[in-house]
């Protein structure tokens, strides 16, 4: 029986998982040792376990949570292992968008100086959108305007934080939500209202010319928001 075994440090080389995880995965039951010797506690394992150690490795090496690597190792298909990656991989978008904002506002920094303690008066850095349907209306603004949006705070985060260009546009969901109002400068209102077309908007007013205000048109998001585009 010793001979099929191996010694937890040969067993830490051929898998790529250090001793210290070994016995931690040993300790939350991911992965347990065929043999734990009585009086020394030391720990060994079989050859077959390999594979079953290189599966962990892998998915720890894209920082998947130890809950859901067992739940990857005890699924009964390959339709339950899609959906813990597939939730996986929207909580690394979500954090790669983070720290894309968190870049964004060192570059800021970098460029300008950090910035002052913000004034006394108050400034507007915030509006709030109704809508029945969230994660409709969250695909529109991601297509019309390539926000990002944080579903911690459920939020487009527009601009660097801490710096004159941050600013909210947060979704509520109410089934009998009022629409919203606001206008956005864009650097192409042909373009963005296009998109807003395409993207399931309603036209309110065609782009046109004004003899007192820039290029602009009037559209309704899908949840019945209206956005005027004004040319930047």
């Amino acid at each position: 029986m010793d001979d099929e075994l191996i010694e937890i440090g040969q067993f830490s080389a051929a898998s790529g998982l250090t001793v210290a995880a070994l016995r931690h995965y040993d300790e939350v039951g991911v992965l347990k040792p065929a043999e734990v010797d009585p009086k020394t506690s030391y720990r060994r394992y079989r050859c077959e376990q390999l594979g079953v150690a290189h599966m962990i490795c892998q998915l720890r090496s894209v920082d998947l949570p130890v809950e859901d690597v067992r739940s990857v190792l005890n699924a009964d298909d390959v339709d339950d292992v899609r959906d813990v990656l597939l939730r996986h991989k929207a909580r690394l978008t979500d954090r790669a968008q983070h720290l894309e904002r968190m870049i964004a506002t060192a570059h800021t920094y970098v460029d300008h100086g950090v910035p002052p303690p913000p004034p006394a008066e108050p400034r507007p850095v915030q509006i709030m959108l109704t809508a029945r349907d969230e994660a409709g209306l969250v695909d529109f603004y991601r297509r019309v305007f390539g926000w990002a949006f944080n579903k911690d705070i459920s939020s487009f985060v527009v601009g660097a934080y801490h710096t004159p260009s941050f600013f909210l546009i947060t979704i509520e969901t109410r089934t009998d939500g009022g629409p919203s109002c606001f206008g956005l400068l864009v650097d192409d209102v042909e373009a963005v209202h296009q998109r807003a077309l395409q993207a399931g908007a309603t036209e309110v007013s065609a782009r046109a010319d004004y003899a007192w205000k820039p290029r602009s048109s009037v559209i309704d998001d899908p949840a019945g928001n209206r956005i005027q585009l004004t040319q930047g």
